[in-house]
């Protein structure tokens, strides 16, 4: 049983009622005893918080929490706004570049063309069926390789010579597979106004190079791959395209480096592993991200890095033996308002490198560096050795095949020059009959199927108001435009030095009207002008086109006054029948046989 209690017992005085609830309640922290920060306290500018009477604890903080969030929502907006933007750009150069190609005639396709990727399964015939399309849709016919890539295959002549005049640039695919096989290098870029003045340079050391020591060089070269060919087991044959490919090699090997490349050690270690990386470059180039998982991409750079070793030790023996000789100012070769003004100074390209006079258009420098030397070196020999190998290769073939081409030959070579005398290059050029069988072989055996360009920034307007889209593959199927019926005759694709010879073309153009000349003009203004393609033409042709063709004029010269060329006596009849087959980029491989002179 409970009792009440009253209610004035429970009572207490105000102040031990107030002692015993502050007993009671938690203690509190320092920052609950401080003023409170609501929203409506925080600044929104620096200058707010520094003058804010909250201080550092309530204004400072919130203003920095406050406004790393606004940046960071302000940082993450820009983004998206600048990826939408290129995206949009993308997409509206996309619509762009399918509403021009699709006004320009060709098979309809709206991704890829298949016939294409057929031809290419099919085991690479591009020309024929380019010679298709061309005999139904016309003298232009675009084609699409991806949903993003247009290729235009042009086969008339007068549109051919707009298109190689303004489109100055090389494909982007190009670029890459330098770096890729070479590494850093200044001469291979896809841009012609970046690589213009390299380009001048080159061409104007590569010319004087010809009149510089070359008369000995080409005997040189064939006694060290005839030295080279005894050291391996088959000594009573050479093999038609290995020799020929030896030949190439140490051609760009000696105008590089000079005599000390015939004393190189390693030249066929490098030979046989540049030949490995130009046969898979182009392949892993065309990779838009490398695939560094792939362990043959590991493989091909490890392979790449040993040549770099390889050619690193040839510059430095070839920079010291320029000291021993006393070329110890590599800077001889001066440059002066875009022009070298002593090439001769320089022993060899490299020398020039160094100096600067040469491949430096595209570098804001006197001095490249080792890496880029490198480069542009293993670019050179890469881009020279497939140019001409097969040129020369085409010319030993016919040689070993027709008893008559090689008589008349040396007859045209004996007429200037003979054994006792040293061969010059002004002899060369009074050589009208070599040098005819060297443009006519290269007629019909281009470096390549296509010749490749594009515009990188603008569209090309043609005549008939054709309109190329910029960034467009524009190609010009040479074995088409160079064996045309109505521009070389009935017999275009034989092989016929003659024709070159005849009073509408005037060979002594090829190499210049007077002596001393560095100009290369093919024949005279007539159709065949624009028909002789294997150099290319306009601003973005091949800068050793004459080094080239005299180069290889002067080895088969040499190599004819100083050896019997005959054919193995095997040789079948069947490898007659193909050289005049019009597979042309399948030349027989016979074996020679070559016995010195007498005097």
């Amino acid at each position: 049983m409970f009792h009440s209690v009253p209610s004035s017992s429970l009572l207490l005085p105000t102040g031990e009622l107030e002692l015993e609830l502050s007993q009671l309640a938690p203690p509190r922290t320092l920052a609950a005893m401080a003023p409170s920060c609501g929203t409506a306290d925080v600044p929104y500018t620096l200058l707010s918080a520094l003058l804010s009477g909250g201080g550092p604890a309530c204004g400072g903080r919130a203003f920095l929490r406050d406004y790393a969030q606004r940046g960071t929502n302000a940082l993450l907006w820009s983004g998206l706004l600048a990826v939408t933007w290129v995206l949009l750009l993308r997409v509206s150069a996309l619509f762009r570049l399918w509403a021009l190609g699709s006004r320009l005639p060709g098979p309809p396709a709206l991704l890829a063309d298949p016939g294409l990727a057929a031809a290419c399964r099919a085991g690479g015939d591009i020309t024929g069926y380019l010679s298709k399309l061309h005999g139904t849709f016309g003298p232009v016919v675009r084609l699409w390789v991806g949903p993003s890539q247009l290729l235009v295959s042009v086969k008339d002549v007068s549109l051919i010579k707009q298109i190689l005049a303004k489109a100055e640039d090389k494909l982007p695919l190009t670029e890459r597979t330098y770096n890729l096989a070479c590494g850093r290098l200044g001469l291979f870029i896809s841009s012609f106004e970046k690589v213009k003045s390299s380009r001048e340079l080159l061409e104007v050391f590569l010319n004087e190079k010809l009149n510089i020591g070359a008369s000995g060089s080409s005997f040189k070269i064939i006694e060290a791959i005839l030295d080279r060919v005894d050291s391996t087991k088959d000594k009573d044959s050479l093999d038609c395209r290995s020799f020929s490919q030896h030949m190439a090699f140490n051609i760009i090997g000696t105008a590089l480096f000079g005599e000390v490349f015939f004393d190189w050690p390693d030249a066929a270690a490098y030979e046989e592993l540049l030949m490995i990386v130009a046969k898979d470059s182009c392949f892993w180039a065309s990779y838009a991200v490398p695939p560094f998982w792939k362990p043959g991409y590991r493989k091909y750079r490890s392979l790449c890095a040993k040549l770099k070793i390889l050619i690193e030790g040839i510059i430095r023996k070839s920079i010291e033996q320029s000291s021993l000789l006393g070329h110890n100012d590599l800077r001889s070769c001066k440059k002066s308002e875009g022009v070298v003004k002593d090439p001769v100074g320089c022993t060899s390209l490299l020398d020039g490198i160094i100096s600067g006079c040469c491949l430096y258009g595209a570098v804001e420098r006197s001095l490249s560096s080792e890496e880029e030397i490198c480069g542009n070196i293993v670019g050179l020999m890469l881009h020279g050795m497939s140019a001409s190998s097969n040129l020369i290769g085409s010319i030993l073939t016919r040689l070993v095949l027709y008893p008559k081409l090689k008589d008349q030959l040396y007859a045209d070579i004996v007429a200037v020059c003979d054994r006792s005398s040293e061969l010059e290059v002004d002899d060369v050029l009074r050589m009208q009959f070599l040098l005819a069988t060297v443009c006519e072989s290269a007629r019909l055996l281009p470096a390549g199927p296509l010749l490749q360009r594009c515009s990188l920034q603008h569209d090309l307007t043609l005549k008939s108001s054709i309109i190329i889209p910029a960034g467009a593959t524009l190609v010009v199927p040479l074995h088409l435009v160079q064996m045309d019926v109505s521009v070389w005759g009935h017999d275009a694709c034989q092989f016929n030095p003659s024709r070159l010879l005849q009073k509408e073309i005037d060979l002594g153009e090829l190499l210049g009207t007077h002596k001393g000349s560095n100009r290369i003009k093919l024949f005279t203004e007539c159709n065949k002008t624009d028909s002789f393609l294997p150099f290319g033409s306009g601003s973005r042709a091949c800068v050793g086109q004459k080094f080239a063709i005299l180069g290889i004029s002067m080895l088969i010269a040499s190599l004819l006054l100083n050896y019997e060329v005959q054919p193995q006596p095997d040789l079948s009849r069947e490898m007659d029948l193909a050289v005049n087959s019009n597979n042309l980029g399948h030349l027989p491989n016979p074996k020679l046989i070559l016995t010195g002179r007498k005097i």
